[in-house]
């Protein structure tokens, strides 16, 4: 029979962490949060300073710009966005980007 406290060996606060974010429910949500602040450490403080809000849904990051002007002009490279942002995420998250 083992000894009972064989079963609660001390482990390093980072273990720990890395157990509990690996659970599905929360894994998924701290992704979502990590693809959101990609869009402003990506795009630099200039741009996020017009950004309103960013949202992931169904691999659509969705960006609200109050600039209409910025707006039209970040349109006309959305593919080299897309490819910015998941350089940065190091993975093939964002599919697209949709500006409202």
């Amino acid at each position: 029979m083992s000894d009972p406290k064989d079963k609660y060996e001390p482990k390093p606060i980072k273990s720990v962490l890395k157990d509990i974010i690996a659970q599905k429910p929360l894994k998924k949500g701290v992704q979502q949060i990590r693809i959101c602040n990609a869009w402003a450490e990506t795009m630099g403080e200039h741009i996020a300073s017009y950004t309103d809000n960013v949202r992931f849904s169904h691999n659509t990051l969705y960006v609200t710009l109050h600039s209409a002007p910025l707006k039209m002009e970040l349109s006309y490279g959305l593919d080299d966005l897309v490819k910015r942002i998941n350089e940065h995420l190091e993975g093939d998250y964002v599919q697209k980007i949709a500006l409202i």
